[in-house]
């Protein structure tokens, strides 16, 4: 996806506009400046993909809402507390100033206004149509997925599908929950109609037909719209151009990324690879630091960023080959280390500085497709061999096991729903560990105040902290909005 990265300077110039849901006119949504030719079209898409690499997004913030939050990470007992932000995030102590949350909600929308100048501006332009439609397709599956992520994190927010271009009007309220969904589903289904089926070359990484159908399976299972998401996976399960990998290591090897297992990955590569910065910080900020355990020759220490909880490490039962791939155990480490565990996921020995990771971001994966299937599916019909089986294909794996073979790791069948749900949410925890998945799963069932005080029963986790609170910033610059209950 190396064309990704060709256009920087579009992206300086997209990132130079106000932070607060735009409130200033960004500076290409005309089309006399910018979308004349279809590699200003082109450039413009581009630098969408630029911005998910950010680190208030998918390069950081994102896996701290999502792991800190929750019962997989939890910093303190000699580990990391360096980031009052992200330490606010793990005790739930957070409020409407926390930088991390504002960081998080400006990159979003500052995405959404760019998504919306590219529908609004790319398809009166005269090229090719193909290419105009790929163009469109993605901007509509990045807008959908941005406002997927503040839904489910803020609840109510602002909703708007138009550009900003004047300082009129300005202020907008919040949109019902519903509304929202609405707006999200609509925009899956367009990228779905626009998007290729697949790419080739520098193109690998892009949003594909695929990706939107995942999407809006995650969307209609959050919305408890079983049939539907049962639907929607099985089509991407029909496509067969997805399938897991032999062995749980191999989906996370840099070798293989955008392939088989792959549906949608943020888009990262080292020094080493392209010439320039466009690395992942995952690698660095989550290994140990040299105090914990002193690195090999030649590859750097850490800043042990979101440890790894005891409870986490202990959740895999004898035998899952997954333990290893995403926990570090380090028994060396010193006595004033309580639970000396760390991510082990993102490792990329080929980095040379603490931000100059190889490895990608997943958003979406196969294994994610058959688990969504299964949930789905068992909710419909009590005791489905099709939802044993699609959830006993990622069970298998996970001790390398021949996939589409039955086996003495299969999930007991017989079970209720609420035990085939319980049986769900363990294997997600355990197959989707630090890919920004926990906190939503736990969210959608119903169980992140259980999980957490399970873990640590210390936090205290009110209400209002199912929603995050609305900015403090965006609320002084918008008087239209009003806060979340509590805060």
């Amino acid at each position: 996806m190396k064309k990704i990265y060709t256009y920087m300077f579009v992206a300086m110039v997209l990132v130079s506009s106000c932070a607060k849901i735009e409130q200033v006119p960004d500076s290409i949504n005309t089309s006399e400046n910018i979308f004349l030719v279809q590699k200003d079209a082109e450039a413009a898409v581009n630098a969408l993909y630029t911005s998910l690499t950010s680190h208030d997004l998918y390069n950081q913030f994102s896996e701290t809402m999502q792991s800190q939050g929750t019962d997989d990470a939890e910093w303190g007992k000699g580990r990391n507390t360096g980031n009052a932000g992200k330490l606010a995030i793990d005790k739930f102590t957070f409020n409407a100033a926390t930088d991390v949350i504002y960081r998080h909600w400006q990159i979003q929308y500052r995405v959404i206004n760019r998504t919306n100048i590219i529908i609004a501006n790319v398809p009166p332009m005269n090229i090719n149509e193909t290419k105009k439609k790929q163009y469109v397709g993605e901007a509509y599956f990045l807008r959908g997925l941005m406002y997927f992520n503040l839904v489910r994190l803020f609840g109510e927010v602002p909703l708007t599908n138009k550009p900003t271009t004047s300082l009129d009007n300005l202020d907008l309220a919040k949109s019902s929950i519903d509304e929202i969904y609405a707006q999200i589903i609509a925009d899956f289904k367009a990228a779905s109609a626009n998007l290729p089926t697949t790419y080739t070359g520098s193109d690998l990484g892009r949003a594909t037909k695929g990706a939107a159908m995942t999407l809006l399976a995650k969307v209609y299972l959050t919305k408890k719209m079983y049939a539907e998401a049962a639907t929607e996976a099985k089509k991407v399960m029909d496509m067969g151009i997805y399938s897991l990998w032999p062995t749980y290591k191999e989906v996370f090897t840099i070798a293989n990324k955008n392939r088989k297992e792959s549906i949608f990955e943020v888009q990262y590569s080292n020094t080493a690879t392209s010439g320039a910065g466009f690395g992942s910080s995952y690698a660095g900020f989550f290994r140990p630091s040299a105090l914990v355990i002193k690195p090999p020759t030649g590859v750097l220490a850490g800043n042990g960023d979101n440890p790894v909880t005891l409870n986490h490490y202990q959740a895999y039962s004898q035998g899952d080959l997954r333990r290893d791939v995403n926990v570090l155990y380090v028994p060396t480490a010193p006595a004033s280390v309580v639970y000396p565990y760390y991510v082990n996921k993102y490792q990329d020995p080929a980095e040379l500085t603490l931000e100059d990771g190889g490895n990608n971001y997943y958003i979406a994966r196969y294994a994610d497709v058959l688990l969504m299937y299964a949930e789905a599916l068992h909710e419909l019909s009590l005791g489905s061999n099709d939802a044993y089986e699609a959830f006993n294909q990622v069970r298998r794996r996970a001790f390398s096991l021949p996939i589409n073979t039955p086996s003495t790791r299969d999930l007991t069948r017989g079970l209720s729903t609420e035990q085939f749900r319980d049986s769900v949410l363990l294997e997600r925890r355990l197959e989707f560990a630090f890919e920004g998945q926990r906190r939503f799963d736990l969210l959608r069932m119903g169980k992140l105040k259980a999980a957490v005080n399970a873990q640590d029963p210390t936090i205290l986790i009110e209400d209002k902290h199912l929603f995050l609170p609305l900015p403090q910033d965006e609320l002084i610059v918008n008087k239209a909005l009003v806060q979340n209950p509590g805060y």
